[in-house]
């Protein structure tokens, strides 16, 4: 069994390598104040259904719950990458944590990959981010397919870290299922998703890396740096 400061140690090193590729930050969520903000919108958001849920109530109307975290789980449960800067939960520098970050770091790192590109080629200031198109993908197919598509790729990252750390395959329907709720993903994007998620776990299957920068990075830099760690974090 692999000491949990070993994993720790380890997923430091890592952390260190994909902020030096990707040129990202990580920061601690719950330091961040426009994480905070995020976090009380949410909050808001959850109140406003429970209102209108009681006035419903009235009518035996039935308001669907929201497919949104509430504040504290924001800010407690998830990785986010605005731009440059991932933020992640304080609990996860915990030692016994450490393996959330393996898998979540080199997905997150992913999307600052992103938001590079996209700034170097001129699509979006930097200022306004890559992020912005998860608000335009409840709106637009189109930017429903290329939320698919990037997190197809990401989520076939992780994929590929946590077979390398010894997990059992996630179902490709879990995944797809997830973003839908969480991102309000329409089908067009749900299609690209998993079209994506497909081709991905096919090429592990194989013994193969996805063609996905980040997992590409991020095993290269496991496979040299901590072999030791294969197959026996997760398993």
């Amino acid at each position: 069994m692999i000491p949990a400061a070993r994993i720790a140690e380890v997923a430091d090193g890592l952390e260190a390598h994909l902020c030096h590729v990707f040129g990202a930050e990580v920061v601690t969520k719950e330091d961040s104040a426009l994480h905070r903000t995020i976090a009380d919108g949410f909050d808001v958001a959850h109140m406003g259904r429970d209102k209108a849920a009681e006035l419903a109530s009235l009518i035996s109307f039935d308001v669907p719950a929201l497919g949104l975290p509430t504040g504290a789980q924001y800010l407690s449960d998830f990785g986010t990458t605005i731009a440059s800067t991932v933020a992640l939960p304080r609990a996860w520098r915990a030692p016994d944590r450490a393996a959330t970050r393996l898998v979540v770091l080199p997905h997150e790192a992913g999307h600052v990959d992103h938001h590079r590109r996209g700034v170097d080629a001129g699509w979006w200031p930097n200022a306004v981010g890559h992020s912005v198109l998860y608000l335009c993908s409840v709106a637009t197919d189109d930017a429903a397919e290329y939320l698919g598509h990037v997190e197809g790729d990401q989520y076939g990252t992780s994929e590929s870290v946590s077979r390398w750390l010894g997990a059992k395959p996630r179902p490709i329907a879990d995944v797809v299922d997830s973003l839908r709720r969480h991102y309000a993903l329409r089908p067009a994007g749900a299609v690209v998703a998993e079209a994506t998620l497909r081709s991905h776990y096919a090429t592990i299957d194989d013994g193969g890396v996805p063609n996905v920068r980040s997992a590409r990075v991020a095993l290269a830099w496991l496979e040299a740096n901590a072999p030791d760690l294969r197959g026996a974090v997760l398993s």
